[in-house]
């Protein structure tokens, strides 16, 4: 490495608004970068901080932001979301990755996917640089439907061929929309068909044909890529080297930043953005909405929680708007898919969807038998950062106020995703919605009786319709609407999970941090084109 480029080292902080920190890099629109800074310069070695690190990197065992944001670097999808700083955030637009081109039949029912020809898998044992098939494809999909957590994005796939080395054919029992969509999604990584049939130890290593390559994964301390030098994209990436390292504690990133080893800041808290501004008065702020809502999820298997009447007691508990200005000093009201633009609902229409009316809620709590209120538990995790305990702390006292006396659970972070959240073993729970390309994984694979993160135990009947039918719609428009409608529909007469707020994120930035343009997905995927000025 020359001189220039190990000055070239920037270190990201990531605090548990991992998802937010994609919003804000392209603040309104554009790319992060203050100037035009000339051509792109390779090297460098790109530094994110993270609060906690993941258990697996199986992407088929784990859902959790810890596993795929850390995979992402080294695995590909079929298609993926267009990078651009034409795009505003929440603009999604799809482009090939390892499909080259694809189409759809005119009934809907034969998906066909082109594979890029002399696209190899990292120069790593057992694959050792072998060029990408079809049967690869073909072996990822069927372990995603026999056990993987992604299987409802394959939803009424019935088969699933390879013609030939470089073709992909997806058959469908009925016409399923959100398909293409789907195969973008950041939990769709392709794997070689050696990891697969067991050659790879999946839970400790990745091996993909992505940008870069996992060089080792020191659990609870760092994971460090190398760039890729064979990646099928021609002087792609600019870095060199990527490390993600597991730092919690904000005074250190805070510190980070003020010594310039720190170029890009996220603030958890709108205390810790102060600090930073005041740390570093000449740094970059962007403000911008989050790509994900606060919930607070109910577990419908638990009385009282079956009945419809305590969830909407419980959401008209909630005070928002003096919460969104006192706990996070902004923000605006949240639907289920609302940083999808396209489907977004008005905030006049949502404040009127998800009243404050304590008198009512009571009202409600006694028609359902809880005259006095009642005893349960809410469950949080560090893991997202100190301003989700503060956020659940507030919840607890708007429920009070109602009559619902709530103890509060603090849990470990994988404990809390990979065990008591998927397995159900909870009253109530608060944490961030994942955000998705695609308004079906929010709605059907959540909300579905029989979704496959459908961890709430919601089942009705009339949703399952509402959902079955969105995703046979071929027009966008009439689609967009009744996505609407079925927003409007969960959020008054399902109310599960319960929309609490959508925060606004605050970034610091310095100006040596260029091309950085996401969207809302895990994987830093902005990363195979961003690069460092001098």
């Amino acid at each position: 490495m020359t001189r220039s480029m190990r000055h070239r080292t920037v270190v990201t902080v990531l605090t548990a608004f991992l998802m937010a920190i994609s919003a804000c890099s392209s603040g309104a629109g554009g790319g992060n970068s203050p100037e035009e800074a000339g051509p792109p310069k390779p090297g460098g070695t790109f530094t994110v901080l993270m609060p906690s690190d993941t258990k697996t990197l199986d992407p088929h065992k784990e859902s959790s932001y810890n596993t795929h944001e850390r995979i992402g670097l080294v695995y590909s999808r079929l298609l993926r979301e267009k990078i651009s700083p034409d795009l505003e955030y929440g603009d999604i637009q799809l482009e090939g990755d390892l499909a080259k081109e694809w189409e759809v039949s005119d009934d809907g029912l034969t998906y066909t996917f082109r594979l890029r020809d002399g696209v190899r898998w990292h120069d790593v044992p057992p694959v050792n640089g072998r060029e990408l098939v079809a049967d690869d494809v073909v072996a990822t999909f069927e372990r995603i439907r026999k056990e993987g957590f992604q299987a409802g994005l394959l939803q009424n796939v019935t088969d699933i061929e390879a013609p030939d080395d470089h073709t992909v054919v997806l058959r469908l029992s009925e016409p399923f929309v959100p398909l293409l969509n789907n195969m973008a999604n950041h939990h769709m990584w392709i794997l070689p068909r050696e990891a697969i049939e067991g050659e790879v130890d999946l839970n400790t290593k990745a091996i993909g044909t992505g940008p870069f390559i996992l060089e080792r994964w020191d659990r609870d301390v760092a994971t460090t890529y190398r760039k890729n030098p064979d990646y099928y994209e021609k002087d792609l990436p600019y870095l060199d080297r990527v490390v993600f390292k597991v730092v919690p504690g904000q005074e250190a990133r805070v510190a980070a930043f003020r010594s310039g080893e720190v170029q890009y800041a996220a603030a958890s808290t709108p205390e810790e953005a102060d600090t930073l501004r005041a740390a570093v008065p000449d740094a970059r702020m962007l403000e911008v909405g989050s790509t994900t809502a606060v919930l607070l999820y109910l577990n419908q298997d638990r009385k009282p929680f079956d009945d419809l009447r305590v969830r909407q007691a419980i959401s008209m508990a909630l005070h928002r708007a003096q919460m969104g200005k006192v706990l996070w000093r902004g923000g605006k009201y949240p639907a289920p898919v609302q940083q999808l633009q396209k489907y977004a609902l008005g905030q006049e229409e949502l404040k009127r969807l998800q009243p404050y009316d304590p008198e009512r809620a009571k009202r409600l709590l006694a028609e359902a038998g809880y005259p006095n209120g009642f005893r349960t538990k809410l469950m949080v995790t560090s893991g997202y950062g100190p301003q989700y305990v503060r956020q659940a702390e507030w919840l607890v006292e708007d429920l009070a106020k109602v009559g619902i006396r709530v103890e509060l659970e603090v849990v470990e972070y994988a404990t809390y995703f990979s065990s008591r959240w998927p397995g159900e073993e909870y009253d109530m729970g608060i944490g961030p919605q994942t955000p998705f390309l695609e308004p079906d994984e929010h709605l059907r694979v959540q909300l579905h009786s029989d979704g496959a993160r459908n961890w709430f135990n919601i089942s009705d009947p009339k949703l399952d319709k509402m959902l079955a039918e969105q995703a046979k719609v071929t027009d966008p428009n009439e689609r967009a609407e009744k996505i609407k409608e079925i927003q409007r529909y969960v959020l008054t007469e399902v109310v599960n999970p319960i929309n609490v707020w959508d925060r606004p994120v605050r970034v610091f930035i310095q100006p040596n941090v260029q091309n950085n343009n996401p969207q809302p997905a895990y994987g830093f995927p902005e990363l195979r084109t961003t690069w460092l000025a001098q």
